[in-house]
């Protein structure tokens, strides 16, 4: 029997020893085409090498790659638990050809590796071919010797394959696995599960563009997969892929929390519902993914929820999900070694949001049990799916919840309406996620132009101006004091992006002088020059010559090498699960954005400050290469997922301190920076922390005011700076309680009740005070109001203005609220300061504008009060 380690083995040097390259899986926020939510097959990272658009040192490749299908055209969320083998996340094993060989190659190699490296019994294996495929049908008759009734032709829906709604595709051919007449009948048909899909070949033709038509690839290519799982379930006789050594340790480790038999055919599925969904949660948190409202952190926050659900089902009910993520961390670790280092902070975020989520479901609980007995009050037979909705997605309130609890009062739901509603959010977060990623308002034909950058080098070049665009339409000249869009065939400004914002300078000739006040990057590679014409005329294919402002430009170098040191300080002093969230490098200072589960202290910022000052003054040389993409990460260099890399990159390198994949503008060496000084730190998100910081001349004059106004408060105060600190909690100590004494002499000064009932009179035979105070909060309102109306035993309505607002309050004697009820009361009220309220029957409040005229406004109160038994 193999084990999971072995078949990896035996993949890889079978596929090695056939001229394939070994490619690492690339991580699941796909670096190459953020066009995806997530990476979702072994061919994403090739996408570009089937259109042609990157070329490789290699036309045969082999990897196993990490998949989630969560979304989309191929999601398997909902089968999940469902089935023997669907999964969430999960690993895919491809070989792939581009423009090498094609079918024939393709078909003979997985049929020597399943039936002689992987010992499957030929007999056992069936074939599905595109219904138009003649030239597959024949390799697989003729040339392996597959029977032609076991070679089935089925129709587009089966046998052709692509990856999204566009880009690459082509008809495939796939290999079953016949289980035994223990899991069906011996006729090949959909849905029997004796026949397992093991191996998708894919003959990839065409690409498919955005009007749904195919074209030609320039090389046909070859695109396998075949399920990781599902090739261990096989290879280990097991029944399903739960019963494996990828998830056997896990399930197990649950049952032994849960005190339940993993054997238990009742729990199997919420046995693995939760193994599934660690294993997604466990790897997407470690490539860098955090819980969040919408994109990949909404699918990271549903897939935790779901998990949480049928952990109680299994009598779970305390956070425990976070006890597996080190389950598997210890299954998958000799594969994926990060997940052991970064073991910690996986079960951390996992532990905190899934306290967080217990949390909002006791909340849930409540607003559910409200909304059932309105609906069984409404004697209407199903609760409404929009509230239902609201209850998920909010309070993470799962539908099964909701309808098991609803069944017990003979109550349904409305499914349908529950399911528009989140088709409407998928929509609304796909939305999101796109404008995320969106670079640039598209101008017209754009797309035309390109523009080399050449400011690595130099910050001064010659050009020529190919496109100008006024008021966002292109044009053939621009005047004097318009504001335009320029783009040049070359050009030292660089654009922004990566976090880095664009330079800013001038262009001049001998007909015109502009200032270029901004600089982006068009999708198709043109740089935008944002420019406003100082002076004279510039036409298409005038010439001209660009300088960018060398003194701003190396503040932002100063600021962008610093970022780098930054990081590496932030994964050297907190742990290597720190990994950048975003960023912003400017000239005046740095913000950079990265995970991690808790509050920096004190310490640990110190700490940080001193890793990179200490590095500064090592002054580091910092150096750039051209490398492959593979082999840049193959070698430690650290890329940013939600940036797009082609295949060749730009690695920016510190000595051994700090490796980044980086297209930015930088230092020469470390010394240049000056001094590094953090002014700020926060949380953002939920897992996501932000430091701001200041670097060079920045950092100088803030120290030096800084230490200014520190010498200003020392002579002020006539302290010394290492007392100082003390003598001022001292005085705030002092003030504080003298304010309370204020305060205290201020209410007793104002909350003369004695005073306030002389003004009692009677409405309906209850006695009533409307009064009006000065400067008295609302709470202070709230006292009185609740004081008087118990020592009349009647009703109080008092207001006042207080720091720019109103505040009305009314409280009703007990007795009285069926004849005077506060809620009303106010609602009645509230209108008239312009203002909201509410509250109970014998107490409301509202606030709203500040009351200009008082006595008219109690007048008015007395009127709602003499006619509130009317309305």
């Amino acid at each position: 029997m193999f084990s999971s380690i072995e078949i990896r083995r035996v993949f890889y040097d079978f596929f090695i020893k056939k001229e394939h390259q070994r490619v690492l899986s690339s991580p699941l926020i796909p670096a190459k085409d953020p066009s995806l939510l997530f990476t979702n097959a072994g061919m994403n990272q090739f996408k570009g090498v089937f259109l042609q658009e990157e070329k490789r040192e290699y036309r045969r490749a082999v990897s196993i790659q990490k998949c989630m299908r969560v979304s989309g055209k191929h999601n398997d969320f909902d089968e999940v638990g469902k089935t023997d083998f669907h999964h969430t996340f999960f690993e895919m094993l491809g070989n792939f050809s581009f423009g090498d060989y094609f079918k024939e190659k393709a078909i003979a190699y997985a049929w020597e590796l399943l039936t002689v490296n992987f010992h499957l019994p030929p007999e056992r294996l069936w074939v599905t071919v595109f219904q138009d495929d003649e030239e597959a049908f024949r390799i697989w008759q003729e040339e392996i010797g597959v029977p032609s009734q076991k070679i089935h032709q089925l129709g587009e829906k089966d046998n052709f394959w692509q990856m999204g709604e566009t880009g690459p595709c082509g008809p495939c051919s796939e290999i079953h696995y016949d289980r035994g007449p223990e899991f069906g009948p011996g006729e090949f048909f959909d849905g029997n599960r004796r026949f397992v899909e093991i191996w998708n070949l894919v003959f990839m033709q065409y690409n498919r563009d955005a009007s749904g038509s195919l074209q030609p690839l320039p090389a046909p290519s070859i695109d396998t997969g075949m399920g990781m799982e599902r090739l261990t379930a096989i290879l280990q006789g097991a029944a399903n892929n739960y019963q494996t050594d990828l998830f056997l340790p896990i399930i197990e480790r649950t049952a032994e929390l849960a005190g339940v038999d993993r054997r238990d055919p009742t729990r199997q599925v919420d046995l693995h519902v939760v193994a599934d969904h660690i294993r997604a949660l466990t790897f997407l948190i470690a490539d860098g993914i955090m819980p969040a409202n919408d994109g990949r952190g909404y699918v990271l926050r549903r897939l935790l929820r779901r998990a949480v659900k049928h952990g109680k089902s299994l009598n779970l009910q305390d956070s425990f999900l976070h006890k597996l993520s080190s389950q598997v961390s210890e299954v998958m670790k000799p594969v994926y070694p990060e997940l052991e280092q970064n073991r910690d902070f996986i079960s951390k975020v996992i532990a905190g949001e899934e306290d967080r989520f217990n949390r909002t479901l006791v909340n849930g609980l409540k607003i559910f049990d409200e909304l059932l007995q309105e609906t069984i009050a409404k004697k209407q037979p199903l609760l409404a799916g929009k509230d239902l909705f609201r209850l998920a997605d909010t309070y993470g309130f799962p539908l099964d919840f909701a309808r098991d609890l609803a069944m017990e009062k003979g109550i349904g739901i409305d499914f349908d309406a529950y399911q528009r509603e989140l088709k409407n959010q998928k929509e609304r977060s796909r939305a999101s996620f796109q404008e995320k990623r969106k670079e640039i308002s598209v101008l017209k034909n754009i797309s035309r132009w390109q523009s080399e950058f050449v400011g690595y080098e130099e910050l001064q070049a010659e050009a020529r101006l190919l496109a100008i665009y006024v008021d966002g339409k292109e044009a053939a000249r621009i005047g004097e004091n318009e504001k335009g869009i320029l783009v040049f065939d070359r050009t030292p400004f660089y654009a922004e992006s990566g976090g880095q914002v664009g330079d800013s300078g001038c262009g001049k000739n001998n007909e015109a002088f502009f200032s270029v006040v901004d600089t982006r990057k068009a999708p198709s590679g043109a740089i935008l020059h944002e420019v406003q014409v100082q002076k004279g005329s510039l036409q298409v294919n005038d010439g001209a010559r660009l300088e960018v402002d060398r003194a701003r430009r190396q503040q932002i170098a100063i600021h962008h090498s610093a970022t780098h040191m930054l990081h590496a300080a932030l994964r050297e002093v907190l742990g290597l699960h720190v990994k950048q969230s975003g960023s912003r490098v400017g000239p005046d200072k740095l913000r950079f954005d990265f995970t991690h589960f808790n509050a920096l202290s004190g310490e640990e910022l110190e700490k940080i400050e001193q890793v990179i000052n200490e590095k500064i003054r090592e002054n580091i040389s910092i150096s750039r290469q051209t490398q492959s993409y593979e082999e840049a990460i193959g070698t430690g260099a650290i890329a940013i997922f939600e940036e797009k890399y082609g295949d060749t990159v730009r690695v920016v390198s510190m000595d051994n301190f700090s490796r980044e994949l980086c297209g930015g503008t930088h230092l020469q060496a470390s010394g240049e920076i000056g001094i590094l000084k953090i002014i700020a730190e926060s949380s953002i998100s939920s897992g996501i922390r932000r430091i701001e910081a200041l670097a060079g001349e920045a950092a100088y004059l803030h120290i030096q005011k800084s230490f200014s106004v520190l010498d200003q408060v020392l002579g002020h105060f006539n302290q010394k700076s290492d007392v100082v600190l003390a003598f001022l909690k001292s005085l705030e100590a002092r003030a504080k309680e003298n304010e309370k004494l204020l305060k205290k002499g201020r209410s007793a000064q104002e909350m003369d009740i004695e005073g306030l009932l002389k003004n009692t009179r009677l409405i309906d035979q209850v006695q009533v005070v409307i009064a009006s105070l000065d400067c008295t909060d609302r709470q202070q309102l709230s006292d009185l109001a609740d004081e008087i109306k118990n020592r009349i035993r009647g009703i109080a309505v008092l207001y006042s203005n207080n720091d720019g607002k109103s505040h009305i309050v009314v409280s009703v004697f007990k007795d009285l609220t069926e004849k005077f009820n506060a809620n009303i009361i106010i609602s009645k009220v509230a209108p008239m300061i312009n203002g909201k309220g509410g509250g109970r029957s014998d107490f409301a409040q509202a606030g709203g504008e500040p009351i200009a005229d008082p006595e008219g406004l109690k007048k008015k109160i007395d009127r709602v009060l003499t006619g509130h038994n009317e309305a």
